[in-house]
Parts: structure tokens; sequence; C-alpha cells
């Protein structure tokens, strides 16, 4: 296995554990958070004798590849709800519009948030909630549709569902119990 291959196999296991993690962990603390994906980064750079930039190069691309795959079927289950009618094509514009601003403005605030306190935290996050109800409000859209799935899935704490199918078209395998 070359070098690559191995940073690609490191990146991609990593990062969806890595970011339920992070994401756990920034949400409990009271005071700022130390970005977990760098001290991972750090780590694997050391253990492997490898160079960092090019780590977070392959766990840059990783992310952004499960990014573009998401936003497909993002995108074909919002299709699927205008042929549903569900909603109109009209609204699935204004729910890809709305994704992208709220996209855009996390990315812009994400260093801000790491300074604040756990109450400040909230007090932002529920004004933001405020502005998205209100903005579905006059839109005339059930907030779930502005969710992965309808609201199930692995975003906004959801848990997933393994009914539905990846972003490949395929179903996933059902867990068993092993008893």
């Amino acid at each position: 296995m070359n070098r690559k291959a191995i940073l690609t196999a490191i990146a991609v296991t990593v990062i969806g554990a890595g970011t339920v993690t992070a994401s756990s962990a920034f949400a409990q603390t009271e005071t700022p958070v130390q970005d977990p994906m760098n001290s991972l980064i750090q780590k694997i750079s050391d253990k492997f004798g490898l160079n960092k930039e090019e780590v977070q190069a392959v766990f840059d691309e990783s992310h952004k590849e499960r990014h573009a795959a998401m936003q497909a079927d993002f995108e074909a289950q919002l299709s699927q709800y205008v042929e549903n009618g569900e909603i109109t094509e009209a609204q699935k514009q204004l729910i890809l519009k709305k994704r992208q601003e709220m996209d855009a403005d996390r990315q812009s605030n994400k260093d801000s948030f790491k300074n604040l306190s756990k109450d400040e935290r909230k007090v932002k996050m529920d004004d933001k909630k405020a502005e998205l109800d209100a903005w579905a409000t006059e839109n005339k859209i059930d907030l779930k549709y502005l969710m992965p799935h309808g609201g199930k899935g692995h975003g906004m704490g959801g848990r997933g569902s393994f009914d539905r199918q990846d972003h490949m078209g395929k179903t996933p395998i059902r867990p068993t119990t092993i008893q």
C-alpha cells in the first residue's frame, strides 16, 4: 500500500468518528476547545513519520469528497420531495440556497464560536433557530426539508437510517444483534 493510500484510509476512517467526537466535546465544554482533528493529524504525522501538510491535505480532500456526496444525496432527496408533491421546485431552490447560506455562515463564524461559553453559544444558537423558524414560516417550508432525509440521518443530531439508500444508490446492510 502506498503512502497516499495509507493516508486516505486513515482519513476516511477517522473523519466520521472525529467529527462526532469533536462536536460532542465542543458542545459539552465551557472553555474554548483545541481542534481535535488538528491534534489527530499531528499524531498521525508523528506516528508514521509523515509530513503534516500531506496528512492535512488528505483529510481535506476526503472531507470535500464526502461533503460533495452528501450534497448530491440531499439534492436528490429534495427532487424526490418535489416529485412526490411535498414541496415545489421553487421551495427546493429556496432550501438549497438557505443550506448554502447556513454552510457559509457556519464556516465564517466557526472560530468565533470556539471562544464563547456554553451559555453564549446557546444564546447564539437560539437566535439562529429563531431566524430559521421565521424563514421557514415566511416561505411555507417545513424545517424537516432543510435537513438531510427529512431530519433523519447523521446531520443535526440524527442517528441515521438503515432503510435509506446511500449517495451511491446502495441500501446499507442492516446490522444484526449477536446473541
